[in-house]
């Protein structure tokens, strides 16, 4: 087993237990993000609480609520933003300029169920949100506890057209997904003073290596991170649509992750985590275009 061979024999729990300072990273993933909700429960129900939590993409959302302590309403974070519309005709003659309705549906159930002031209050978990400058191509972490406006960096985390249009500014700068560059930043965590790291991510095992970006798709965690990083993913490719709405699929990935941690922390077997989509990835041929570093559009 993947965290069996890093750990050098040591079991998971009892690494995380004995570790002074621990980080949850959360990768992107768009709606297979359900699977780390799911994992989060295990890990407070066995627990084992993160110090600082480093995102990227669709996992802000999940990182900022274990940030604030709402990990508890995460299930129901994620029915009401599936029960919202998908789209609005109103934007295309708005200045978003497109029929998706991403961002108003992440502003209102975030502010329900994070909300930026309790994101700002003391006590609050540091989170860091990586994002990729449109400039220079370069992954760049921000400080989501020092924002007026969180919730802006936390939708300029997710901007990937065509569900976006319009390229986010922050201090004069565009920026865009930060899974563009690096979908495992598990380093700033590292970096943040941890020694150690729950790793939340989506692709299978038997899938290969971690997808850490389109030039990295089969990723080893290098020394000495792997010694000191426990891995949560699922088994197999998850069978499950990129931007999915149905909750029952939703909540059927969510109890996958739950099990998944159980397995990998506890060394339970469940037959529910052998669930597997079948084919190849759709993101395979999104990874053959993004090696071809087109430029995303930055107006």
């Amino acid at each position: 087993m993947e965290n069996a061979r890093y750990l050098k024999g040591v079991e998971p729990l009892a690494f995380l237990r004995s570790a002074r300072r621990v980080g949850f990273v959360f990768s992107g993933g768009s709606a297979r993000c359900a699977f780390q909700a799911g994992a989060v429960e295990t890990l407070f129900e066995l627990g084992v609480r993160p110090a600082v939590c480093v995102a990227v993409s669709a996992g802000v959302w999940g990182a900022a609520a274990v940030a604030v302590g709402a990990q508890g309403r995460l299930r129901h974070y994620w029915r009401a933003f599936v029960r919202m519309p998908r789209f609005d005709l109103r934007n295309l003659v708005r200045g978003s300029h497109t029929p998706f309705a991403f961002a108003e549906t992440h502003r209102r159930t975030f502010e329900r169920y994070v909300g930026s002031e309790r994101l700002r209050a003391p006590g609050t978990l540091p989170l860091f949100v990586e994002l990729t400058r449109l400039r220079d191509r370069r992954p760049v972490f921000f400080d989501a506890l020092t924002f007026d406006d969180p919730v802006r960096l936390l939708i300029a985390a997710s901007y990937l057209p065509p569900f976006y249009t319009h390229a986010p500014r922050i201090d004069g700068e565009r920026y865009a997904d930060g899974a563009l560059i690096d979908n495992l930043p598990y380093e700033e965590a590292f970096a943040q003073g941890c020694d150690a790291v729950v790793l939340l991510t989506m692709k299978g095992e038997s899938e290969g290596g971690l997808f850490k970006g389109p030039r990295d798709s089969q990723h080893v965690l290098p020394r000495p991170f792997r010694d000191r990083t426990v891995v949560l993913r699922p088994r197999h490719r998850l069978p499950i649509g990129f931007s999915e709405k149905r909750w029952p699929v939703i909540a059927g990935i969510m109890e996958v992750g739950r099990l998944r941690a159980r397995e990998v922390l506890l060394g339970e077997s469940h037959p529910e985590t052998e669930l597997r989509a079948r084919g190849r990835a759709p993101t395979t041929l999104l990874g053959s275009l993004l090696r071809r570093r087109q430029p995303i559009c930055a107006d």
